[in-house]
């Protein structure tokens, strides 16, 4: 008996040492000197990279192992197919790797991969794969906009006198340095018929933190919306809206006002970790992230029982609903409306610090010689639970799908808690 046990341990090595393993650092960041020539190399390289650097495989049900195993072999073929006629379709290229990481739950993913060998007649040289854009069509109030929807929900904004009674409305656009882009805000003041108000605010993107700060215009409207909040006297302020529809994520500091004007005493909101080693499983222990209160604009919400409404989106990504989120479990007084969010919960690491873990984006914008994967650095954990590729269910679904892309249902949902609680 104890020879055949020998016997079998033998045969169980032998086989899994058919797979490379993962037996090295990724070099997060790097630009050049590809170690590949092959589709097979490609694969293979690509495959060790995700394999130390992937922050989610505590969560990702994806068996990576297996997926090895399986497509190598195809891989090598389509080197063989290279042999053959001097070319691999790019289309064909897209669908094998689409079913290597298309069932990824890291929802920030964007897999970018050079084809070595186009066909002359292909329209693009290489792949882009986003496991969200795989997994959202698949939710059952998913429906393909015939517009862009955050210029949909800016047409509505600013028609809005025509549909609520407005005391003010304000809209500007500021720039975030960081994110490298515009942020479009509407600060509207609602006014319900018994004359309460409700400060309501809508952005694009979570940047308040640096426009704040530069005391502009854009700066002056966001400083409007979180006056009204704290100036407001509690028998004129039937609530408080923030709007993250379309909101595709941002500075993490945003919470210090979204969240710290409300807090009186220091408050943990969540928690991270991120890869420290190239074992799967070789996480960071999870640091607390705790917000402390804002004295600036403060006013205890919570104490005078004022409801604080969020709306979100299945367009409501990163930041965008993270905000929800940890607004969610950390004030009693929230409640959230509208679409279960993008599941894109996954910080990302500041390229000042690209260096500093075994996790995060890798590879060349360059796609002409190699590859680009985008990939997220951190794993968050909010409520005790990791929301990547699940994202929030609001407390009070309200689906825009049943209304042919009307944007009022949620609002309507919205004004409506508010008025009755």
């Amino acid at each position: 008996m104890k020879k055949i046990i020998t016997i079998a341990a033998i045969l169980i090595a032998i086989c899994t040492s058919c797979r490379k393993e993962a037996d090295y650092m990724p070099y997060i960041g790097e630009s050049g000197d590809l170690a590949y020539s092959t589709y097979a190399e490609q694969f293979d390289y690509l495959w060790k990279v995700l394999s130390t650097g992937y922050v989610f495989w505590d969560v990702d049900t994806t068996d990576w192992d297996a997926m090895y195993d399986r497509y190598f072999p195809a891989f090598q073929e389509l080197d063989k197919k290279y042999e053959q006629v001097g070319y691999v379709q790019t289309e064909e290229l897209k669908q094998l790797y689409t079913k290597v990481v298309g069932g990824m739950i890291d929802h920030h993913m964007a897999f970018r991969v050079r084809n070595l060998h186009p066909a002359p007649d292909d329209q693009s040289t290489y792949i882009d794969i986003r496991p969200a854009n795989l997994e959202l069509p698949t939710r059952d109030y998913y429906f393909e906009s015939a517009s862009d929807e955050n210029a949909g929900i800016q047409a509505f904004l600013q028609g809005i006198e025509s549909q609520y009674t407005v005391e003010t409305h304000e809209t500007s656009v500021g720039y975030a340095p960081e994110l490298g882009m515009s942020v479009t805000y509407h600060y509207i003041l609602f006014k319900l018929p018994d004359g309460r108000k409700i400060p309501y605010l809508w952005q694009s993107s979570a940047a308040i933190t640096p426009i704040i700060l530069q005391n502009g215009e854009t700066a002056q409207l966001l400083d409007h919306y979180f006056k009204a909040i704290v100036e407001t006297p509690r028998s004129q302020l039937a609530g408080i809206i923030l709007d993250n529809r379309c909101n595709r994520g941002g500075y993490q500091d945003d919470l210090d006002y979204l969240i710290g004007n409300y807090l009186n005493e220091r408050t943990e909101i969540m928690k991270t970790r991120y890869k420290e080693g190239p074992g799967r499983m070789e996480h960071s222990v999870w640091t607390p992230y705790y917000i402390d209160p804002n004295q600036k604009y403060h006013r205890d919400i919570t104490a005078e029982n004022i409801p604080y409404v969020i709306i979100c989106d299945i367009n409501s990504v990163s930041m965008g609903e993270i905000e929800p989120m940890t607004i969610k479990a950390v004030l009693p007084t929230s409640h959230t409306v509208g679409e279960r969010t993008h599941g894109g919960t996954g910080p990302l690491q500041p390229a000042t610090s690209i260096d500093l873990n075994y996790g995060g984006p890798f590879g060349t914008s360059n796609l002409s010689v190699g590859h680009y994967v985008y990939t997220s650095s951190f794993e968050s954990q909010i409520g005790g639970n990791v929301w990547e590729g699940i994202g929030l269910t609001p407390d009070e679904i309200v689906l825009r799908k049943d209304y042919n892309g009307d944007f009022r249902p949620q609002l309507d949902a919205a004004i409506n808690y508010i008025r009755n609680h």
